[in-house]
């Protein structure tokens, strides 16, 4: 029997192998295969090829032991008929793979799992681990631009086939990484300059389980990775153009990039966002930010018409743009938030 939720395409030959026909016609040798689908985002649609770089497949029977791995990367991988070839007995075999892990890039690599042996390695240590770094004020801290990625799992029951074929199965991906980019406004229309401000995300999320769920770990401290002073728009009521109607004012506003690793609904009061100021050193936001990130879920709920639970909105979405609105004291005026491009009005709302 097949997994639910698992596809399988099998081409079965027309010959027995035991026939003494079949000698000219072909072999009996079976072949299983899998494929890759990551299609848990917003668009509902397979973003393998353009996303993937790499991936790490890594097979255990039902004694939790590895039995064979399988490791593959480069351009292969964004052909949109990718497929791994599983070379394993016919059997019950539970499939992990992580996907990302090695990236041909500049960039230091962000994650890594255990060495592996086969034979001798339990599916309980394929963790995944953010690569991070230390100093004397916070023991751990990560200011990269992480790469991106990915976890799946499944099982799968290979069958024996004495006439020979060839049998694929899909695994679905979920993307461990998420992209936040902060913008300030000044309401009052003055430009604002990045480097008055501090931003930093912390959270105890840079260990994932084999089953994709967070392990105990110490609190990262997430860094910048890029900031820059943008100019926006911002309607005054009071302002007038030439032409004598009301217009709007380009101000240059604070911007900060971040990169974190999976964000988890039970986390939802322990991913802290902090914006200080970088000179006198008071608190101008905190905010917890998966709660933020959240009130943006029924937006796209209503846009995409499908009704999605919180962990599966924070699958889904792995990129969040936050504004925060500033007074003229450089303080957020806890009342109005964009997330993406929607304004949330915050005035019931426990902050």
């Amino acid at each position: 029997m097949l997994t639910a939720g698992l596809s399988a395409a099998v081409t079965v030959p027309l010959v027995s192998c035991d026939s003494v026909i079949y000698d000219d016609e072909g072999d009996c040798t079976v072949t299983y295969r899998i494929k890759f689908n990551y299609d848990m985002n917003l668009k509902w649609a397979n973003a393998f090829p353009n996303e993937v770089k790499s991936v790490h497949l890594c097979a255990f029977n039902p004694d939790g032991n590895l039995v064979w791995e399988q490791r593959e990367k480069g351009s292969q991988l964004a052909d949109d008929n990718y497929s791994m070839v599983m070379e394993l007995p016919a059997g019950d075999y539970h499939l992990i793979a992580w996907c990302g892990l090695e990236n041909d890039s500049e960039r230091p690599e962000s994650f890594t799992i255990p060495e592996t042996t086969i034979n001798s390695f339990k599916r309980e240590d394929l963790f995944c681990t953010l690569n991070r770094k230390n100093d004397d004020i916070h023991s751990a801290y990560s200011d990269e631009r992480l790469h991106s990625l990915f976890h799946g799992s499944l099982d799968v029951t290979l069958p024996s086939d004495d006439d020979g074929g060839d049998y694929t199965y899909t695994m679905h991906l979920t993307k461990n990484t998420n992209h936040i980019r902060i913008i300030l406004q000044q309401l009052s229309g003055e430009d604002l300059d990045v480097n008055d401000f501090v931003f930093r995300i912390e959270d105890e999320n840079g260990v994932m389980g084999h089953d994709n769920n967070l392990l105990n770990d110490e609190i990262i401290q997430y860094r910048t990775w890029n900031t820059l002073s943008g100019e926006a728009g911002i309607g005054k009521n009071d302002y007038t153009d030439a032409r004598g109607r009301a217009g709007i004012v380009y101000v240059k506003g604070a911007i900060a990039d971040l990169t974190v690793a999976r964000l988890m609904e039970s986390h939802r009061d322990d991913m802290i966002l902090t914006i200080t100021n970088a000179k006198e050193g008071y608190t101008v936001a905190q905010v917890p930010l998966i709660h933020y990130a959240l009130l943006s879920k029924n937006y796209y709920e209503e846009a995409y018409g499908h009704q999605m639970s919180d962990q599966e909105f924070l699958d889904r979405e792995d990129e969040y743009v936050l504004t925060f609105f500033l007074d003229r004291d450089l303080k957020w005026l806890k009342t109005s938030i964009l997330i993406h491009s929607w304004r949330v009005v915050l005035n019931d709302y426990d902050v």
